[in-house]
This record gives structure tokens, C-alpha cells and sequence, in this order.
């Protein structure tokens, strides 16, 4: 009996084992600060765009900064640019090491909802209005798709982020350009392997890492911020107590209140200051 529940206990972590191992986020080095960088091509901007994080090319010319405003710093065939291209490239490589956890087809969105895996798309893929990641109150949930070939979204698409899904941690891996449509919203880290374009208005909430290829920018907002979604806490009943009542709270999502539970909700029976803290690795809120 002994010998079964140990085979069934050895037989459940060799299943667990590849996603436990293999779902990590990539090692970004000094790509890290990047908002926008492309290891070798040309990088313009046209139009009010902003973008708050570093942004710089190793080998290829610069333009559009100004008008453009860059909340960090520009590094253009300098020291830094030079050590970032090998970390893009072993980021990229890493992601491509891992194991698939699903096939899925190379539509995305239209209200289509996901869990935290390792999704594999076997051909140029494109993202039709909403794609919803649901971390499923895991602060350290990763989405990590892999795209053998190039991504294009279209006009208005957009990629939410639910119960407790951080831009932290998720990131695309494509294998071929990536082109974001007039006035769509992406979030994550993208790495690729081909130019990277976005159209008017377009917003990417992460970073767009290319190995190489054009960094194309037209009227866009671009944010490195990498902290997690607070909780929003709601109350049931009155938020003026007197002795022997209670109020219910409620909107825990993977966070800590600051009496140390855990749970979803939590009753008060006393007068104070009630809050959250989520956390992940890129931070607290």
C-alpha cells in the first residue's frame, strides 16, 4: 500500500512538474527598463506620442523625439543599447524553450477568455476586439503565448486583464512582425522577431522588444508600469458602527488585508482604516 501511494504521489509531481518548471518568466537583464527597444532597425515616431520608459535602438537611425515626449531615457548604438541586444535575444530564446501547455487557434479575442497557461499559435495570429486573461486571484499567474509568425490586432481590439492578472506577467512571443491596430489597447511584454508598428492612437501597456526589426510609432501611448491591479473593496452595510454591529467587505483578489487575512471578505466590528495590498514580483499597490 506504501509502495502505491508513494508511485501515485511521484506519478502526480511528474505531471505538475513541466508547467511548475517551465511556466517562469523570461530573464529580461537589461531589458528590464525598456519600454521600446529594437536590437537592430530603424526607430520613428510621428505625431504626440508618449511613452514613459527607456526606448533606444543598437544598430539603425532615430527620429521622432521630439515631438514625441520619452518619460526616461534614449540610448541609440551606445553602451546600454549594445549590452540589451543579447538580453532580448536570450529572452526570446528562453520563451521558446518552453513547453506548450495549449494548442489554440490563431484567432484571439472576441470576448474569448483565458486562464494562465503556456498558449501555443502555430501561425500569424490576430486579435479580434476583447481577449480577457483571468488570473483567477493568483498575484503570480503567467500568460505566456508563443506565435510562429507575425500578430496583428485590429481596430479597437483590446486585452483585459481580470481578478488580479498583472501586465507583469504576461508576455507574446512572435516569431514575425507585430502591428497594433488604430486605436486598440495591448498588454504585456512582447519580444519579437520582426518590426514592430503601431497605428494611431494605438496603446501598448508593457514593453515591445524586437530582435530585430523597425520601431514604427504614430500618436501612441506607451507605459513600462508594471504594477498589479488593486483590489476594489466594496462594503455591505453601514460604514458608521456602533457597538455590536458589523460591516461585510469584500473584493479581496490575491491580496493581503491589513490584518493579515487572506480571505475574500472580511467582517469589521470595529472603527479603522481597512485596505489590501496586492503584490507581485514587479511590486505592490
Amino acid at each position: 500500500m506504501k509502495m502505491k501511494l508513494r508511485n501515485a504521489w511521484i506519478l502526480f509531481i511528474l505531471l505538475i512538474m513541466p508547467y511548475t518548471i517551465l511556466a517562469q518568466a523570461p530573464p529580461l537583464g537589461g531589458a528590464t527598463s525598456f519600454a521600446l527597444f529594437t536590437s537592430a532597425g530603424a526607430f520613428s515616431n510621428d505625431g504626440a506620442t508618449v511613452v514613459t520608459g527607456d526606448i533606444g535602438t543598437n544598430v539603425g537611425a532615430f527620429s521622432g523625439f521630439p515631438p514625441g515626449i520619452v518619460i526616461g531615457q534614449i540610448h541609440v548604438a551606445d553602451v546600454v543599447s549594445a549590452a540589451v541586444a543579447p538580453d532580448v535575444d536570450e529572452a526570446y530564446s528562453f520563451l521558446g524553450a518552453l513547453t506548450c501547455g495549449e494548442v489554440i487557434g490563431t484567432t484571439l479575442g472576441n470576448v474569448q477568455v483565458l486562464s494562465p497557461n503556456i498558449y501555443c499559435l502555430g501561425a500569424a495570429s490576430v486579435l479580434n476586439g476583447d481577449l480577457i486573461l483571468d488570473a483567477q486571484c493568483d498575484p503570480d499567474a503567467l500568460f505566456i503565448f508563443k506565435i510562429d509568425g507575425a500578430l496583428s490586432t485590429n481596430t479597437l481590439s483590446n486585452v483585459i486583464l481580470i481578478n488580479g492578472a498583472a501586465i507583469c506577467n504576461v508576455y507574446w512571443q512572435i516569431n514575425g512582425a507585430v502591428s497594433l491596430g488604430v486605436s486598440s489597447i495591448f498588454r504585456g511584454t512582447m519580444i519579437a522577431n520582426g518590426a514592430i508598428s503601431l497605428l494611431d492612437n494605438a496603446s501598448l501597456f508593457g514593453r515591445g522588444l524586437s530582435r530585430a526589426g523597425a520601431i514604427d510609432l504614430h500618436n501612441n501611448v506607451v507605459d513600462i508600469n508594471m504594477l498589479p491591479a488593486a483590489s476594489i473593496i466594496t462594503v455591505d452595510g453601514a460604514t458608521t458602527l456602533c457597538e455590536g454591529d458589523s460591516v461585510l467587505l469584500s473584493g479581496n483578489c490575491g491580496g493581503t488585508w491589513n490584518n493579515g487575512e487572506t480571505t475574500s471578505s472580511i467582517t469589521v466590528l470595529a472603527g479603522g482604516d481597512y485596505f489590501v495590498t496586492n503584490s507581485n514580483t514587479c511590486g505592490s499597490i
